[in-house]
């Protein structure tokens, strides 16, 4: 069963989108959107994993279709999902995130392990970030100069992002573009989504000004099992970016790549990833993501 739906929790009041019924077995799965998308995203993933499971996709704090007036720091941001899952889940949950959702998946399994048993990051970075390739990030810090760009290029922006990362050779459906197209176009969410990057950039642009060291992140994300899934053909965050992420998770991380894919994978190649994700979230875990055990 599908549902829409608001709820409130924390700071946050969220569109949630729901798939599974409440009696549903299995542990439920929570799908964190990237930018430039909404919960929208997980549309051909949701309804398939919402078989066995109930299934949690939420709009992020101050984006698509929910309410969230800030800061928007990543502990700031955990905290309003730790809210959501603890209002709408009674233990934890497997945790599926890409790009910025990817990052506060991350967040959330550092910072509340308790919540989170799986976790499966999709084209996004945890401690490197190829600034080279992903210039629009400190573009987004600035001051202002972001506000008048979308001002200016309007829902061509929106276009202009999905172009940037797109590699697959179908195309975005017409009618998904448009809610992404009106998502990012409204200032009030133009301006939550810049908060994202400028509470992120900001700090390590401080540290590289005044040549000091950033301090590392202090918890260690740890979880049942980690998976980082990516689209090969990323022209913002090359593969190497996510290799990165598998070193810096540890040991227990597995890697998954999906060729002929960019930053968008979930949507541009929704049946790998479902195919995927259904190994990786089956209710026993099996090679090569079940830790090996010594004889």
């Amino acid at each position: 069963m599908s549902t829409v739906r608001t709820v409130v929790a924390a700071d946050t009041r969220f569109l949630l989108r729901e798939e599974g019924g409440g009696s549903t077995a299995g542990v439920p799965v929570l799908l964190l959107h990237g930018v430039p998308e909404t919960s929208t995203m997980w549309r051909a993933v949701a309804p398939a994993l919402g078989r066995e499971r109930r299934v949690l996709a939420p709009d992020l704090p101050g984006l698509g279709g929910s309410a969230y007036a800030g800061p928007y720091d990543v502990p700031s941001l955990v905290r309003q999902l730790a809210a959501l899952v603890e209002a709408e889940v009674d233990g934890p949950v497997d945790v599926v995130g890409h790009d910025w959702g990817g990052s506060l998946a991350l967040g959330l399994a550092g910072a509340r392990p308790d919540l989170v048993r799986r976790l499966c990051v999709v084209n996004a970075p945890y401690r490197s970030v190829p600034l080279l390739r992903a210039a629009h990030i400190p573009f987004f810090a600035l001051p202002l100069l972001p506000e008048i760009a979308f001002r200016a290029a309007g829902r061509r922006a929106v276009d202009a992002m999905l172009a940037l990362g797109w590699r697959a050779s179908g195309s975005l459906e017409p009618e998904v573009r448009a809610e992404y197209r009106a998502a990012y176009s409204d200032p009030a969410r133009v301006q939550a989504m810049l908060g994202y990057y400028r509470a992120a950039a900001r700090p390590r642009a401080r540290a590289v000004v005044t040549r000091t060291r950033q301090a590392a992140p202090q918890s260690l994300v740890r979880a049942e099992a980690m998976l980082v899934l990516w689209g090969a053909d990323d022209p913002v965050l090359p593969i190497r970016t996510g290799e990165t992420v598998v070193r810096d998770l540890g040991s227990d991380a597995v890697m998954v790549t999906v060729p002929g894919a960019g930053h968008f994978v979930v949507e541009e190649s929704p049946d790998v990833v479902l195919e995927v994700l259904g190994d990786f979230l089956a209710p026993v875990l099996r090679p090569p993501y079940a830790p090996v055990v010594p004889a």
